[in-house]
């Protein structure tokens, strides 16, 4: 217990004696943030994060900004953060995350690795790196160092700010992406792996111990980073007109969004407008939210009430606090739950008179002897009843609990110091000695069904490996060609020469294989390989180093993607992109594998325990299945970050030959099913069914400068009708509430510099959409764009030249809710022919299908009997590779077809939103013909 009576130590009790006397040594400090002042306008991470920056370039540390977010890619928004930074001594780097693919696992773990990457081709490490919990930014580098990869020296500080579930919970709403689940488990891990840990509250601290954090041994609770009152003359002048002054006008301070009280607030005026009570102008001070339109709520509510009523979305953290300290300003900060507001501190240090709701972190804030007069229950009567009171009164600043010089000068103190970060560099040092000190025995457990060449380059790769405490078991899984039991009669002369055994079974599949493998193993550890992969030469080294390091249990090993049936060794050219895996996050591997791939470290004893794999013949999803029941048994479970082998991907996986279903999604849940009475198993099947088949929409790819390119569409099918153009911004731009759905920004679309069309921008799958809601000519040398409203930028823009009006096949691709790819292709000049289109599957060629299907809806054009339809039945190998690309083409001219490529996942066929790369290929898509030719 501290002072205070808190069950968390402040951190000024980590100051050492050394510390305490002098400033210390200056630092190399990394903060690592998705949301920072500049950039983004009104966000509490960024404003907090702002202030430390500058506050400790002050003291000397060279602290550089890492600013990880989708706008990123905005050149001349980070040219102005730059620039500002530069003036307060501070370097400002942003870095653009990477979609390596279109999976939401992609998408939520982008920013983390696109942190890890930058960070480690940097000549020199960082002294100290503090990035917040939130959306788990710091996990990809925290994994690295809890896997004594790199980052020994580093000392990671993860701030405690705004956890998803806890402003889920406090805006009372639910978990309803898949991205958010990620979330959860990411800063959770994230405050687990920090070298230190500060939560800004005690509110917050005691909410993760509930919700089961495993909070490190160095956890401590200390406010942000803020400046201390203005000293001068002036400043002091202005506080004191304030303080006493009349109430003239209510000011909602906070973004217009539920958790930070917005209804609370209508609902409290609303009741005093109906008894006649309510305050003569009031004011709503806040940026607008995705969540809800604000403003067009606060026009909804304000019809009925006697008071001149204003809404200010766009000021910044400084503009608005200027705006509440004219004098008779009362701000109103009723938030629903709060960690340590930055409304709040901001109207404490100005000296600004503030009501705000007694929630979360809020009281600890606020001088003890000033709650009664400065809080209330989080409740609109209360919150009514005391506005009315104080109508006409003095209105009085509210005392901090906290002194803002004393602060501020712990913070300083606790960066200057050497011992704590000596001694964490000094721990992981001696525990990459011990990991590296013993070689355990090893036993790679291979696979094998069918394919001799590339179970060939498997076992070669084994044989490359640079550890020696290393022995191989191969079971062959019923191969039946001569190719094969060649193969596999070499191959068992070279294991008998090593002491290593070939096994052979009838089919059993996968786990039935990996089973019989694991049994006639020697080593203390088992890693497992399927045929159609290959191993780094020293991936097995690093497995057992981070397993040893780390003390985890199993170690799914990262890859790099490998395309086709070649040497990867050899042919680099079809290397791909690293895939990484998330680990243990339990409530997203109940209908996904985020967890790891089936080549894995897993220790002897743990596969054992949980009774190995599961059996089912042709099931597929047995790996994550034996992932799920490591996770229940409380197994530790940490992937390692960097690839060490190539995962081959096509139609020769060994994930081809799976049957996909219900019966794969009752096997990857049944080990959370056990035990649970026959209700709650029956609603965990019911709600893992549904999001099995409703998923969530693909991650969009980011566009190079933030926007992908517009999307031109017709809405009749034969014939040119509404224009409609989409822009996308990158992911993570998306979710800044100056591009929210409340008609925070419009966007219009315009012929040849002539506005056609204004609107808001719609918070719609990411997309916004504008139609231009009148007839269009025929293309000829027509420009359409579209730009920012308020601005005049380009976002997009598309040309129309007249000689492609000559250009004769036409045709559609259609998603599908079944694993099948519809549409047609037609010559208009020869309308009878009969075409073919040539499908691509993850950019290869497969095959051509002849489109001579009949449709009803072409059977009216003139010459035609309407047989000009495709249909291409997805093979069940295709179906199996999740989240696969798609692309057809008219087969003799190359050219690719409105609506392609789809996404085949989950058994249906998605479309694509796909960037148009060209003016024609935008024509392409633009021009389709009208019915009579």
């Amino acid at each position: 217990m501290n002072r205070d009576g808190a069950p968390f130590p402040t951190l000024d009790g980590d100051l050492g004696e050394a510390a305490r006397g002098r400033r210390g040594k200056t630092k190399s400090i990394c903060i690592a943030s998705s949301d920072v002042a500049g950039p983004v306008k009104n966000g509490g991470i960024g404003t907090a994060y702002g202030h430390m920056a500058r506050a400790l370039a002050a003291q000397g540390h060279a602290v550089v900004i890492a600013y990880v977010n989708g706008n990123a890619a905005d050149e001349q928004l980070m040219k102005e953060g730059r620039a500002f930074y530069a003036d307060f001594g501070v370097a400002f780097e942003p870095i653009i995350p990477r979609h390596v693919s279109r999976t939401p696992i992609a998408g939520v773990s982008a920013p983390t690795w696109g942190l890890y990457e930058w960070m480690r081709v940097r000549e020199r490490p960082f002294d100290i790196v503090h990035v917040p919990e939130w959306r788990g930014l710091g996990y990809g580098p925290l994994l690295a160092k809890a896997s004594g990869l790199v980052f020994g020296t580093t000392h990671f500080v993860v701030m405690g700010h705004s956890p998803t579930l806890w402003a889920a919970e406090g805006s009372r709403q639910l978990v309803s992406t898949e991205r958010e689940l990620g979330w959860v488990f990411m800063e959770r891990r994230s405050v687990e792996l920090a070298d230190t840990f500060i939560s800004v509250s005690v509110h917050l601290a005691e909410w993760m111990r509930e919700a089961g954090y495993a909070l490190p041994a160095r956890t401590f609770v200390w406010p942000n980073v803020f400046p201390a009152p203005d000293p001068a003359p002036d400043a002091a002048a202005e506080r004191a007109a304030r303080d006493g002054a009349r109430l003239e006008e209510v000011v909602f301070f906070g973004r217009l969004e539920p958790r930070k009280g917005i209804f609370l607030f209508v609902d409290a005026i609303d009741r005093l407008a109906r008894q006649g009570r309510a305050p003569q102008r009031i004011t709503f001070l806040g940026s607008r939210s995705r969540r809800i339109g604000g403003p067009e709520l606060i026009r909804s509510a304000a019809r009925g009430w006697p008071a001149e009523v204003r809404t200010i979305t766009d000021h910044g953290s400084a503009e608005a606090v200027a705006y509440l300290s004219r004098p008779g300003r009362l701000a109103v900060i009723p938030s629903l739950v709060e960690n340590s507001s930055m409304a709040v501190m901001e109207c404490l240090q100005a000296g600004i008179p503030f009501l705000a709701a007694a929630t979360g972190g809020t009281p600890e804030l606020v001088a003890p002897e000033d709650h009664a007069r400065a809080l209330v229950p989080p409740d609109h009567v209360a919150l009514g009843d005391r506005i009315a009171e104080l109508a006409g009164a003095p209105l009085r600043a509210v005392r901090p609990r906290w002194d803002f010089a004393r602060s501020l000068e712990v913070w300083s103190r606790w960066h200057g110091q050497t011992a704590p970060f000596e001694a964490a560099s000094e721990r992981f040092a001696e525990r990459a000695r011990i990991a590296g000190a013993e070689q355990p025995r090893v036993t790679v457990c291979i696979v094998h069904h069918e394919r001799p060449a590339l179970v060939r380059m498997a076992v070669e790769s084994v044989y490359a490996q640079d550890y020696p405490a290393l022995d191989a078991v191969l079971v062959d899984d019923g191969s039946e060609s001569a190719g094969a039991r060649a193969a596999l009669d070499e191959m068992e002369g070279e294991f008998e020469a090593r002491g290593w055994r070939v096994l052979r079974q009838e089919n059993r599949y996968n786990g039935a294989a990996r089973n019989a493998a694991a049994a006639a193993a020697r080593g203390e550890w088992l890693l497992f390989l399927d045929d159609d992969n290959v191993l780094f030469p020293d991936a097995v080294s690093r497995l057992v180093r981070a397993a040893r390091f780390s003390g985890a249990d199993c170690v799914p090993a990262a890859s790099v993607r490998f395309l086709g049936d070649g040497d990867p060794r050899v042919d680099a050219g079809s290397n791909g992109a690293p895939i990484r895996f998330l680990g243990a996050a339990r409530a997203w591997s109940r209908f996904a594998n985020v967890v790891g791939d089936a080549c894995a470290l897993v220790r002897r004893e743990t596969f054992e325990a949980v009774g190995g794999f599961t059996e089912e013949f042709r099931v597929g999803l047995e790996d994550l299945s034996f992932y799920n029941r490591l996770i229940r048994a409380g197994c530790r479970i940490d992937p390692l970050p960097d690839p060490v082998y190539w995962y081959r991907f096509g139609e020769t996986s060994v994930k081809s030959r799976n049957r996909w279903g219900q019966a794969a999604r009752l096997r990857v849940l049944a080990p959370y099913l056990a035990g649970l009475p026959d209700e709650e198993r029956a609603f965990a099947a019911y709600a893992a069914d549904r999001i099995g088949r409703s998923g969530d929409a693909a991650e969009p790819q980011p566009h190079r400068d933030g926007w992908v390119l517009a999307l031109a569409r017709r809405s009749s099918r034969l014939g040119i009708g509404r224009l409609e153009a989409g822009v996308l911004p990158d992911p993570e731009w998306a979710g800044q509430e100056e591009w929210s759905g409340d008609g925070g920004r419009s966007i219009e679309l315009r012929r040849n510099g002539r506005v056609l069309a204004r609107a808001p921008v719609q918070d719609f799958g990411g997309f916004v959409r504008l139609a231009a809601g009148r007839p269009l000519p025929r293309p000829a040398d027509v420009l359409y764009s579209v730009h920012d409203a308020e601005t005049g930028a380009v976002l997009a823009a598309f040309a129309a030249p007249s000689f492609l009006r000559a250009y004769r096949v036409v045709g559609a691709v259609e998603s599908r809710p079944q694993p099948e790819i519809r549409g047609w292709v037609l010559d208009r000049g020869n309308p009878r022919r009969r075409r073919r289109v040539a499908i691509h599957v993850d950019g290869r060629f497969r095959e051509v299908v002849a489109a001579e299907r009949r449709r009803d809806d072409l059977a009216r054009w003139q010459g035609t009997d309407g047989r000009h339809g495709f249909l291409w039945r997805v093979p069940e190998q295709v179906a199996a590779m999740d989240g696969i690309g798609v692309e057809v083409f008219d087969a003799d001219s190359g050219r690719p077809l409105r609506g392609s490529p789809v996404r085949v996942a989950g058994g249906r066929v998605i479309a694509s939103r796909r960037r148009l790369r060209s003016v024609a290929g935008v024509l392409v898509n633009l021009v389709r013909p009208r019915a009579g030719g």
